[in-house]
C-alpha cells in the first residue's frame, strides 16, 4: 500500500497514513466522541474492522490521530457509538452502518402516497435477563404497549408470554417469569399534515438551518439535550426535547413521544408534536430529514412531510421521549434487558409492494435515533 507520511498524529508524533484516508480523517475531525462517564469500550479490534471494513491501515491511523480506544496496541477495545458515528460520517459506502441503513431508509424514495397507505405488519419481542448466572428472586418485566392507534391504525392481534401478563395503556407488565414474550400482528396508516402556525414553522426552520448532524449515542446522554445539541449533534430525544421546550414557551401545547421505527434495526424512536393554531396535535420529526440524508435519492417532498404529517412508519406509544421502552428488575436490582425484535411487513397492501423484514438481538435502551 502506498504511504503518505505527511500527516502528524494529535500526540506529536509522525505517523504514516494509508492513501486515500481522507474522508476517514475528515470524519474522524468532526466526531462527536461519546463522553467517558458515557463510554462502554468493549468492541474489539476485530469488530470495528468488521463494522468499519477499512482496512488495518487505515484502522491504525484513526488511532494515531486520536480515536478514543482502549487496551493495549494491537487488541483495542471502542466505544460502539463512535464506530458507527465515524462510519456515517466517512462517506466510504462500504462500511456496515452506511450500507444497512442506506437499504433500511429505501423507502424513503418512494411516492408520498406509499407513506399513508395502510400497512399490515407482524412483530414479535422477547425480554430476557441479562445476567450470566441466570435471573435473580422476584423478577418482574415491563414492555411499553404499542398503540398504532394514536396515527389511525389498529392492534389486529396480541398474545403474551406468559399469559397472564396484564395489558394496560402504557405497559405489559409481568411478575414471577423468566422472560417476557409479545407477538402479534398491526395495522399502520399514516395523514398528510401540513404546519399553519408561523411561529411553529419559524422554530422548526431555526432548528434545521443550524445543521446539526444526526448522531447515535446513550438515551442517558441524550436526555442532556442542551450539552448534546451545543456539539452539533442531534438525536431523536435531544430534538424532541428542545423542540418540546421552545413550543411550550412560544405558548403552544406540545409533548414528546416514544416509539419505534417500522423498517430499521434500529427500532427505538422519538419524536415531538404540537397542537397547531388550527386545533390538530401534529407530529414533527426532524429526525427524519437528517436521516432522509442517508437514502439514496429521497423525494424532494419528504422533508417537508415530516412536519405535520403522520407516517406509517412510526408505531408510536404513549410514553414521552426520555422513557426506556422496556424495563426488568431481579434481586433487588434493574437491569436494561436483553431484547430481540422481529418485524415483518404481514402482506402486500399495494400491487408490487415487496414486503420487509427486520431483526435484531440488543440491550433495550441503547440503539435509539
Amino acid at each position: 500500500m502506498r504511504l503518505d507520511t505527511s500527516r502528524t498524529a494529535s500526540s506529536g508524533v509522525k505517523v504514516a497514513t494509508p492513501a486515500g484516508t481522507g474522508g476517514w480523517l475528515g470524519a474522524l475531525a468532526r466526531l462527536f466522541t461519546i463522553p467517558a462517564e458515557y463510554r462502554e469500550e468493549v468492541v474489539s479490534r476485530e469488530g470495528a474492522l468488521e463494522m468499519l471494513r477499512c482496512g488495518d491501515g487505515v484502522l491504525d491511523a484513526l488511532i494515531a490521530a486520536g480515536l478514543p480506544c482502549g487496551g493495549p496496541s494491537g487488541a483495542e477495545l471502542f466505544d460502539r457509538y463512535d464506530l458507527f458515528n465515524l462510519s456515517l460520517a466517512s462517506g466510504s459506502g462500504a462500511s456496515v452502518p452506511e450500507r444497512s441503513i442506506e437499504f433500511a431508509l429505501r423507502w424513503m424514495n418512494g411516492e408520498p402516497d406509499s407513506w399513508f397507505q395502510p400497512l399490515e405488519w407482524r412483530f414479535s419481542v422477547e425480554l430476557e435477563c441479562p445476567r450470566l448466572e441466570g435471573c435473580g428472586d422476584d423478577p418482574a418485566w415491563r414492555l411499553a404497549t404499542p398503540r398504532p392507534e394514536e396515527f389511525g391504525g389498529e392492534v389486529l392481534m396480541l398474545e403474551t408470554s406468559p399469559g397472564e401478563a396484564e395489558r394496560g395503556p402504557d405497559w405489559i407488565t409481568a411478575r414471577g417469569s423468566t422472560g417476557l414474550g409479545v407477538r402479534g400482528r398491526l395495522r399502520t396508516r399514516g395523514r398528510p399534515g401540513t404546519l399553519r402556525s408561523p411561529v411553529i414553522r419559524q422554530i422548526v426552520e431555526d432548528f434545521m438551518a443550524a445543521e446539526r448532524r444526526w448522531a447515535r449515542m446513550p438515551e442517558a446522554l441524550q436526555c442532556e439535550d442542551e450539552r448534546v445539541l451545543a456539539h452539533g449533534v442531534a438525536p431523536c430525544i435531544s430534538a424532541s426535547l428542545h423542540l418540546e421546550r421552545l413550543f411550550r414557551a412560544a405558548g403552544f401545547e406540545s409533548v414528546t413521544r416514544r416509539g419505534w421505527i417500522l423498517g430499521m434495526l434500529d427500532l427505538a424512536h422519538a419524536w415531538v408534536e404540537v397542537v397547531d393554531e388550527d386545533g390538530v396535535r401534529k407530529p414533527i420529526d426532524p429526525i427524519f430529514v437528517l436521516l432522509s440524508g442517508y437514502a439514496r435519492t429521497p423525494h424532494p417532498r419528504f422533508a417537508e412531510i415530516c412536519r405535520g404529517s403522520q407516517l406509517n412508519r412510526l408505531l408510536p406509544t404513549g410514553l414521552p421521549a426520555g422513557s426506556r421502552l422496556a424495563y426488568h428488575s431481579c434481586g433487588g436490582d434493574e437491569h436494561v434487558p436483553t431484547r430481540r425484535t422481529v418485524i415483518r411487513r404481514a402482506a402486500d397492501t399495494v400491487p408490487g409492494a415487496v414486503p420487509g423484514t427486520v431483526s435484531g438481538t440488543q440491550a433495550t435502551g441503547r440503539p435509539t435515533s
